[in-house]
């Protein structure tokens, strides 16, 4: 079943923005994981969790890039985020945000490459 969704969610809050990349990684992550003297390595796995990095495009509204980028930056241990895509929110923790100055104009400040990372608290699937 594939979503209809084509918008970043956090915590809720709809940013209808430009996303340029929305890359996706599966990784797998093991509760223990050990290898014996006969080489075969013993895992056991928790879960894939399907973590996201995502770039948003040069975004004109200022108030809406101010706003996604507080929302971004809060320093919480988790947020709902829903990326596009998705069917349903995720928990996850954001990290590694940052941007660049493209120019200063007399609205403001305009800014590019706004980049962060969305890394999953739970398994997405569960072992």
């Amino acid at each position: 079943m594939s979503s209809n969704n084509k918008y970043l969610y956090i915590d809720g809050t709809k940013y209808d923005i430009h996303l340029i990349d929305v890359k996706r990684s599966a990784d797998m992550l093991d509760a223990k994981a050990y290898r014996t003297e006969d080489g075969i390595l013993h895992r056991k796995v928790i879960g894939m969790y399907y973590n996201y990095e995502v770039t948003v495009g040069v975004e004109e509204d200022l108030d809406l890039y101010d706003k996604l980028f507080a929302a971004l930056t809060k320093p919480v241990p988790s947020h709902s985020v829903q990326l596009p895509g998705e069917n349903s929110p995720q928990n996850r923790y954001i990290s590694s945000v940052s941007d660049g100055i493209l120019r200063v104009t007399n609205r403001g400040t305009l800014y590019k490459d706004l980049t962060f990372k969305a890394i999953c608290i739970a398994p997405t699937k569960k072992a």
